[in-house]
């Protein structure tokens, strides 16, 4: 008892400032890593929980377009958009043996754009279009009575009345930058031409 007592004599207010930082240098240990192991649950979660990536696929847009007359397998064709008159010609397996090739050369131009619903005629050799193909309103820019403003070669509108080369090309520089004419009073947005002048061609002109 003697020893116990001159022990609790011996015992200080310096050794229970020790004693009491001990104590709360354990308590924030607990915090911290009370603390770190809440957070690394959260992170967990949230990974989880992180929504899946949609990929939004666009569907193809496509064209569907009629070519007959001297081809090996005239038809309709689809390929998609932004496609040219070259590749609907080799779809349909090339020109035929009869085809006029001359007239194709200078009348179609093989890299032109196709649009949706167009028709391509393919004339064999010494064929009368005019004859041949009276109700069709559209081959390749030649038409029957008229002109197509979105079909037709420089050499084509250059023979409408007032219609020079260089207009001509104006028109088609127009169509390729546009997507095509939606109607024939459109053409009077092409530079060089005015409501005098549309008057003299709009008879002659047609989409």
């Amino acid at each position: 008892m003697e020893y116990m007592y001159e022990k609790l004599q011996r015992f200080t207010w310096a050794d229970g400032l020790l004693i009491l930082g001990i104590g709360l240098i354990v308590v924030r240990l607990g915090i911290n890593w009370a603390d770190k192991f809440k957070n690394d649950n959260q992170k967990t979660v949230l990974k989880k929980i992180t929504p899946t990536q949609v990929i939004d696929v666009q569907r193809e847009v496509k064209v569907t377009i009629d070519i007959s007359g001297e081809v090996i397998s005239p038809g309709i064709y689809q390929l998609k958009s932004g496609s040219r008159i070259n590749e609907v010609l080799v779809m349909a397996g090339g020109l035929g043996a009869k085809a006029d090739r001359e007239w194709v050369e200078k009348n179609i131009n093989r890299a032109e754009i196709l649009k949706d619903g167009q028709k391509i005629y393919i004339p064999k050799i010494n064929e009368s279009l005019n004859s041949k193909v009276q109700n069709q309103t559209q081959i390749l820019g030649v038409n029957t009575g008229v002109i197509s403003l979105n079909l037709a070669t420089v050499a084509e509108l250059d023979t409408l009345s007032g219609i020079g080369p260089a207009l001509a090309q104006r028109i088609i520089d127009y169509r390729e930058k546009n997507g095509g004419f939606k109607n024939v009073e459109e053409i009077k947005l092409v530079s060089g031409i005015g409501d005098k002048l549309f008057e003299k061609i709009k008879g002659e002109i047609g989409l």
